[in-house]
Order: structure tokens, then sequence, then C-alpha cells
């Protein structure tokens, strides 16, 4: 029993060694779709944190009438404090407002008009979970018409039209996903039938010793392994390496998750796994 298993291995390296040319481009083509395969997984692991930063934004500022007064403004911010659609309200006073400007434009609107004209604002921040910008809207339309409130300032079109665009990158990413899939299977399936068109001689003697599908399929699945190991395996690493040297260049903290090796290894193994079989079925009739 050993005996036949270490020659199944020994079959198996021997195939990996021989097609060499065969080999080669297959590796190279798991490599590059798996670098990619691999990319996307890294910007879908980091899509949460993206949406989130995003919705961080959910806010809108009050600019308030000039002649309100701060005893007012308190009394429309704790009214804004009371709506469950709101998790904080920061009071902007006039002094602040100026503050505000002067580290915007370097200049001071007091010393250039000789009195502050900017009024008090409030900065309403939105709770992110259960977010619903219809509800938004109604809440923004019903204050617009409040006789202390000047101006409502809101950019939610803006950040709804961003995690749009978000959710139809990841509708993409999984599309492209089950095309490199597709090619890397029509890869190694077409690898595996010219290793085994080349060893016709060794299948019919192995077969007219009686031997079973199974031990002749198994030399050329560990050829495929072996092809998607080496493959998976150094596209993990110019994954992960890649990104680190992102984010020593460009300052940012793009993570990648800590199995990230184990998906790409594993996915590629059943890939493989199933493009050889696929092609060996059409074989061993």
């Amino acid at each position: 029993m050993i005996d036949k298993i270490a020659f199944l291995f020994v079959e198996g390296i021997k195939n990996f060694t021989r097609n060499k040319l065969a080999n080669f481009i297959c590796i190279i083509t798991i490599l590059i779709n798996f670098t990619i395969l691999g990319t996307f997984f890294v910007f879908g692991y980091n899509t949460d944190n993206i949406v989130n930063f995003f919705r961080s934004k959910y806010t809108f500022e009050v600019f308030l009438n000039s002649d309100t007064n701060l005893d007012q403004a308190v009394t429309l911010k704790n009214e804004f404090l009371d709506n469950t659609l709101i998790s904080s309200v920061d009071l902007i006073g006039k002094e602040e407002s100026a503050k505000i400007f002067y580290d915007e434009f370097g200049e001071d609107i007091i010393q250039i008009l000789g009195y502050n004209p900017l009024p008090m604002s409030l900065k309403v921040n939105l709770h992110d979970k259960g977010f619903d910008s219809e509800e938004v809207n109604l809440l923004i339309e019903k204050y617009g018409s409040n006789s202390f409130v000047d101006e409502i300032v809101y950019q939610g079109s803006y950040v709804d039209n961003i995690e749009s665009r978000i959710n139809l990158f990841i509708f993409i990413f999984l599309v492209l996903v089950l095309l490199l899939i597709f090619i890397s299977i029509q890869i190694i399936g077409n690898t595996t039938s010219l290793s085994m068109s080349n060893r016709k001689d060794f299948i019919e003697i192995l077969r007219y010793n009686g031997a079973s599908n199974l031990f002749i399929k198994t030399p050329f699945l560990i050829e495929a392994f072996l092809q998607s190991l080496v493959g998976s395996l150094l596209a993990f690493l110019l994954v992960k390496y890649g990104f680190v040297i992102i984010n020593s260049y460009l300052g940012v903290n793009i993570k990648i998750d800590d199995y990230l090796w184990a998906w790409m290894i594993v996915l590629s193994l059943i890939v493989s796994s199933y493009a050889s079989s696929k092609s060996m079925k059409r074989i061993l009739l």
C-alpha cells in the first residue's frame, strides 16, 4: 500500500517536472488570475471600512438666523437630540465660526468687516445604522421652515451616490471573480489533457495491469495540485507585499485578512481539482 502511494506521488512529481513549458504557462496563468483575485479580496475585505468612513459623513449643517440667540439655539439643539435619527449635535457659536473661517481662508473676518457676520450653526450627526435617506429628507424639510433656521446644508445625496457605486463595484467584483475562476479552470483542464495525451502509453500499461481510473488519475491530480499550490502561493506573496509597499509609500492603511493565504490556496486547489477531474473524465471513458 505504501509502495503504491509512493509510486503515485513520484509519478505526480515526474509529470510536474516533465511538462515544463505547459506547467510554467499554467502556473503563470494561476499567478496572474489569483493575484487579481487576491487584490479583489483585499478591496472587498476593506469595503466595510470604506462604507463606514462615508457613513461617518452622514451629517447636515443648520445655519441659524443672525438674530437667533444662544438660548434659542440650545432649544433647537435639544429638539434635534430628541429625534431617533440623530446621534449627536454640535453647537458652533459665532466665535468658533470665525475661527473656522480663518482656518479655511487665512483671513480674520472681524478685522476685515469690523464685526462678525457669521451665524451660529448646528452640526447634526446622523446614526449610520438603520439609515433612511427619505426620513432624513423629511426631517430637513420640516426644520427648513423653522423660524430660527436660515439654511440647511446636506450632502447626503453625494454619500448615497458613493455607496451605490460601492455596491456596483461589489457586483462587478463577483462577476470578475467568476470569470477568472472560469479561465483558470480552462487553463488547468487543458494542461491536464496535454499531460495525459503525452502519457498515453503509460496510461495503457496501467490499464493493462488492472489499475482503476482513480489510480490512473492520481498522478495527474497531484500535478494539478502542485501547479495550483505554487501559483496561488506566489500570488499571495505578490498581493501581500504589494499592499505593504502601497501602505508604506502612500501612507494608507489597507488591511489584509489574516487568512487570505488560506482562502487563495484552498480556492486554487478546489479549482484545480474540478478542472483536472473534468478533463480526465473526458479522456478516461
